[in-house]
């Protein structure tokens, strides 16, 4: 019940409070469009966000502990950051599909520095997206170059948070 109405919620909410209020000072009915745009995107992705949770929580008990922890874990090291710059790039989705999975592998044992890396690449380098979007928008010389110049970004970043980890020691699993 506290992850509810947590810090992170209320400043939400807070957020949500502030914006409706601007928006009914506005002249017209914006703050009904604002509602029905909200309801909207909740109708769209309420759904999805319930169903990848779900399935994150389902995953997560089923992932072979010992082979998570030997290959993604805290003591993979390098190994477990070029598994997920490998792996990153073919996740689909955004955060409403790849965030309850992250979630899933580190209750199952994968380390931090690995995730990172994992959703950097994902982010990055997205393969659904640069053969769904970008190379038919923005061209196959553009993309190279934005590939090319973007290369050493996760694994720095996988790197970077090992060296945090050491520091400031590793984040508890979400609940």
């Amino acid at each position: 019940m506290g992850a509810i109405f947590g810090p992170g919620v209320m400043i939400i909410w807070a957020m949500v409070v502030v914006a409706f209020v601007v928006a009914v000072r506005q002249p017209g009915a914006r703050h009904r469009l604002g509602a029905m745009r909200g309801a909207d995107m909740f109708l769209v992705n309420g759904p999805r966000i319930c169903v990848a949770i779900l399935a994150a929580g389902f995953i997560s008990p089923i992932l072979p502990q010992d082979m998570v922890a030997e290959w993604l874990g805290e003591g993979a090291g390098w190994q477990g950051i070029v598994i997920g710059c490998v792996v990153g790039p073919f996740f689909p989705g955004g955060p409403l599909i790849i965030m309850p999975l992250m979630l899933a592998l580190l209750k199952a044992g994968a380390g931090v520095p690995a995730l990172i890396a994992l959703l950097t690449a994902s982010s990055t380098w997205g393969l659904h997206r640069i053969f769904m979007f970008e190379i038919p928008m923005m061209g196959a010389r553009f993309t190279g170059l934005r590939l090319v110049s973007s290369i050493a970004i996760p694994p720095l970043a996988g790197l970077l948070a090992a060296l945090l980890v050491e520091v400031l020691g590793a984040p508890a699993p979400g609940r």
